[in-house]
């Protein structure tokens, strides 16, 4: 909700995320001041909200994981940056190893994005202790598959550092 904009006919915002694409109203309310009295109220011509989607090839999802709603995103790699979208996991809690969440995942989109013509693009590539993200490239275009781990509190004579949550992301854009 907008309040006190002037009235020159016009404003503009900024749509949140949580707005699907899809057909929208927007209602209009107009008054001289508060306590409210006579508002003047009208709605906008129907409009179509577009957003972006992944890439079809990524599709059909890594299947062992929960994925939340796609969002717009701004990914950056050194100077290069790239507008597109992403999905998260929910958290995936292993019990030791992190590498049993992240390798199934990274060796499914790397067979699935490499038969259809994808390539590895080191230049996209990043990697650590907390993390990693595999690159790649096709007509112009950029995928990533990307891993998340927070290592939770253990005791000091824990085997590991484990337990921890590992999240999973994909990122497609230009």
């Amino acid at each position: 909700m907008y309040t006190d904009l002037p009235n020159t006919g016009s404003a503009e915002w900024t749509i949140s995320d949580m707005y699907p694409s899809g057909n929208y109203v927007l209602g209009l309310t107009a008054y001289a001041s508060t306590p409210v009295t006579n508002p003047v109220s009208a709605e906008s011509a129907e409009f179509t909200l577009s957003r972006q989607a992944l890439t079809e090839d990524l599709y059909p999802l890594y299947s062992n994981a929960h994925w939340e709603v796609p969002k717009a995103e701004v990914a950056t790699i050194s100077t290069s940056t790239y507008s597109g979208v992403s999905v998260s996991s929910l958290s995936i809690m292993p019990t030791m190893d992190p590498g049993s969440v992240f390798t199934p995942f990274e060796r499914y989109y790397d067979s699935k994005l490499k038969a259809l013509g994808w390539k590895v693009d080191n230049y996209l590539a990043a990697g650590g202790h907390v993390g990693g993200q595999t690159g790649y490239r096709k007509d112009g275009a950029v995928i990533l598959t990307r891993f998340q781990i927070v290592y939770l509190s253990v005791p000091k004579n824990a085997p590991s550092e484990c337990p921890c949550d590992v999240t999973l992301s994909l990122f497609s854009g230009n």
